[in-house]
C-alpha cells in the first residue's frame, strides 16, 4: 500500500534538502506546490514572489519589484527568459537613453531587463557596439574612438616609438593628424601622424616593402626557437598560425611578428605572472591553488571569474594585468572591439565580488615594476613593514 502524503512530509523534504517547501496546502501527489525556487528568484532581484498556490512552470505567477510595482509573470519568464518588472524596464530604457544623449549618442535596445544585460549603443560617429548600462555610467563609451579621448603628446609619441624599436624624432606635438618624423630600428626615417601609428597600426614603410613570403615567417620563428604552421602566405594582412617553444599557438600577421618585434603574448603574461607570484612567496609563502573561488561563480560565469594570485587566509588577491585590460588590443579582442567592453565588464565584477566578500583585490600593470608596486601593496595592506 502506497504512502499517504502530507504538508508536513513536503516541509521535512525540502528542509532535508537546505530548501523551503512555500505552500499552504497539499492536495496530492499530482498537484505541484510552491517551493524556495520562486521566492530565491525574486529576492536575487530584490523583489518579492507574492504568491502562495504554483500550478506549473508556464501558470502566472503575482510578483512585486524593489520599487513596489506588482505584475504576473510565469516562473519560466523570470527564470528561463530573465523577464522582470516591465515599469522598471522602461525607466531603465529611458535613463540609458539619457546617458548615451549626453554624449552625444543613442540607446538602440528596445528592452531592458537588468543592470547587467548588454544593451546596444551607438557614437556620434555612428559606430555601434553592446555594453552593460553600469559600464556606461562607470564612464566608458565608445570602444571604437576609445583612443581619441586619451592625453596625446610629444612624449606619448617618443613612448610610442620606443614600444616599437625606434624613434620619434620630432620635438613637437600639434595635433592628432600632424605628421611626425619617425625612425625605426634600422634607421629609415618616415613622416606619419601619430593617427597613422597609433590606431591603424603602421609603422616603418621602407621595412614594410620588404617582399615577404612563406620562407621568411619560417625563417623568423626558427630563429625564436618556435613554428610557423601556416604553409602559404597570402600578403600582409593575413593572419598566420604561429607555435613558440611551449607549444602556445596564436595567429598573427607576419608584419606584425618582424616589423614589430612581437612573439608569443602567451608566454609574455606567463613569465611576468610567475616572477610576480614568486615576489609575493618570498613574503607570504606560496598562494593558494585554488584560482576560482565560489564567490567569483555567477549565472553569466558558472565556473568563474579567475584570480592571478590568492591568498585567502590574508583577505588578499593580485591579478597582474595586460595591455588588454586597459585599452583595445586587436590580438587578445579578437578583431571585435566589443570584446574589450566585455573585458572591462567581468574586470568590474570581478572587483565588485571581490569588495563584497572582502577580499583586497590589487593590480601589478604591464608598465609597472612588480618589485617595487608589489611591496607597496602588502606594506598598504599592514601585511609587511
Amino acid at each position: 500500500m502506497s504512502k499517504k502524503f502530507s504538508l508536513d512530509d513536503a516541509i521535512k523534504i525540502a528542509e532535508s534538502r537546505e530548501g523551503k517547501c512555500l505552500s499552504k496546502e497539499y492536495i496530492n501527489c499530482e498537484i505541484p506546490m510552491l517551493w524556495e525556487l520562486a521566492k530565491e528568484l525574486a529576492c536575487a532581484k530584490n523583489g518579492k514572489c507574492i504568491s502562495e498556490n504554483y500550478v506549473n512552470n508556464s501558470s502566472p505567477l503575482l510578483w512585486e519589484c524593489k520599487n513596489n510595482h506588482q505584475f504576473r509573470l510565469s516562473l519560466s519568464d523570470v527564470k528561463n527568459k530573465g523577464n522582470w518588472c516591465r515599469e522598471c524596464m522602461k525607466l531603465g530604457l529611458g535613463f540609458a537613453q539619457n546617458l548615451a544623449n549626453k554624449r552625444g549618442g543613442t540607446c538602440l535596445s528596445s528592452s531592458y531587463h537588468n543592470r547587467r544585460t548588454p544593451l546596444s549603443w551607438r557614437c556620434s560617429e555612428g559606430h555601434s557596439w553592446l555594453a552593460r548600462i553600469d559600464s556606461i555610467q562607470r564612464g566608458t563609451w565608445c570602444p571604437h574612438c576609445v583612443g581619441k579621448s586619451e592625453k596625446l603628446d610629444i612624449e606619448y609619441a617618443k613612448e610610442l616609438a620606443r614600444s616599437r624599436n625606434g624613434e620619434c624624432l620630432s620635438d613637437v606635438y600639434i595635433n592628432y593628424t600632424t605628421h611626425l618624423r619617425w625612425r625605426c630600428s634600422k634607421s629609415h626615417e618616415w613622416l606619419a601622424s601619430i593617427s597613422g601609428i597609433k590606431n591603424k597600426n603602421y609603422w616603418c614603410p621602407h621595412c614594410a616593402s620588404t617582399k615577404f613570403d612563406i620562407a621568411i615567417a619560417k625563417s623568423i620563428a626558427y630563429s625564436r626557437a618556435g613554428e610557423c604552421l601556416t604553409d602559404s602566405y597570402i600578403n600582409c594582412k593575413s593572419q598566420l598560425l604561429w607555435s613558440c617553444n611551449k607549444n602556445h599557438q596564436w595567429y598573427a600577421t607576419l608584419s606584425h611578428v618582424k616589423n614589430d618585434n612581437t612573439w608569443c603574448p602567451y608566454c609574455s603574461k606567463y613569465k611576468r605572472e610567475r616572477l610576480c607570484r614568486e615576489i609575493m612567496s618570498k613574503y607570504l609563502g606560496p598562494p593558494s591553488k585554488i584560482r576560482r573561488p565560489d564567490f567569483l561563480k555567477t549565472l553569466d560565469h558558472p565556473t568563474g571569474l579567475e584570480l592571478d594570485i590568492y591568498y585567502p587566509q590574508y583577505g588578499l588577491a593580485i591579478e597582474v594585468q595586460g595591455e588588454q585590460h586597459k585599452r583595445y588590443v586587436e590580438f587578445f579582442h579578437n578583431g571585435d572591439p566589443n570584446n574589450f567592453i566585455k573585458q572591462q565588464e567581468r574586470d568590474q565584477l570581478k572587483k565588485e565580488l571581490c569588495e563584497e566578500n572582502q577580499i583586497a583585490l590589487r593590480y601589478v600593470w604591464y608598465y609597472e615594476d612588480p618589485y617595487i608596486v608589489i611591496l607597496e601593496h602588502l606594506r598598504e595592506l599592514g601585511l609587511i613593514e
